[in-house]
């Protein structure tokens, strides 16, 4: 690798953005880790109830709460999913989640993070994920889609649809949903995935992303790619989200 190269990568490595998950369990709990977040330099939290079940819908009440703490910060993305287990939403499904965007928004939200997959092979579902677009679309929300990427059978081909379909985002660990390891386990993937994406969607790896291996994955990514960093447990300090674990996380990109 050349100087030029290196360079270019320590460079893209300190502007790496940094997306903190935060598990929306009560209005105090909700305050204090986005003020975290906020004061340890997150450009974006994920906002999320239930992280037991991979995280569900927020309450609007939490939506508004952490827009506060965030300030004026353009990065408050809100989960939408209204239930656990499998990504194939039933039509009703599909319009609790048309109307969850428009509260996210109403709320104070700058994104929404959500996707439907097809019950008969797991494949993008296009028509839901369109109408769901266009919704977020309505209200300026930039989508993210969520692991249910990870549930699909061929992720090349579910990445192209995406694309195709205008999702700004989207969520891996490179390892498919369901099965153990975390984003190191799954770089070869992610490599695929991000050369694969050529710059027309961002890819946000998640996936037990922690202050051990923060810097490993941060140096594996190419210099130019768009990426960025999404960690839950990994900004967390005796399960509390925390100023210091947040700041960690981001000295370790920089170092």
């Amino acid at each position: 690798m050349n100087h030029q190269n290196v360079s270019s990568r320590a460079g893209r490595q300190n502007e790496l953005p940094v997306e903190i998950c935060i598990d929306a369990r009560d209005d105090s709990t909700v305050r204090a880790a986005v003020a975290a977040a906020y004061s340890g330099g997150a450009q974006r939290i994920e906002l999320c109830s239930a992280m037991h079940l991979d995280g569900l819908t927020p309450d609007p009440r939490h939506i508004s709460i952490a827009r506060d703490a965030f300030r004026d910060r353009p990065g408050l993305l809100v989960m939408v999913r209204p239930r656990a287990g499998d990504f194939c939403f039933s039509r009703d499904e599909v319009e609790q989640m048309m109307t969850r965007i428009e509260l996210a928004r109403q709320c104070g939200a700058d994104g929404v993070v959500l996707g439907v997959l097809r019950p008969d092979d797991n494949r993008v579902a296009h028509e839901p994920m369109r109408r769901l677009l266009a919704a977020a679309r309505n209200h300026g929300l930039a989508v993210t889609c969520h692991r249910a990427f990870d549930a699909a059978p061929d992720r090349d081909e579910a990445l192209d649809t995406l694309i195709d379909l205008g999702v700004d985002r989207v969520l891996t660990s490179g390892v498919p949903w369901g099965q153990a390891g975390s984003a190191v386990d799954g770089l070869p993937q992610l490599l695929r995935t991000i050369e694969r994406a050529a710059d027309r969607i961002e890819v946000v790896i998640g996936g037990g992303v922690n202050l051990r291996n923060v810097a490993t994955l941060a140096a594996a990514l190419p210099a130019t790619a768009r990426t960025s960093l999404h960690a839950y447990s990994g900004a967390q300090q005796g399960g509390v989200t925390t100023t210091e674990a947040v700041r960690a996380l981001i000295d370790a990109i920089r170092q």
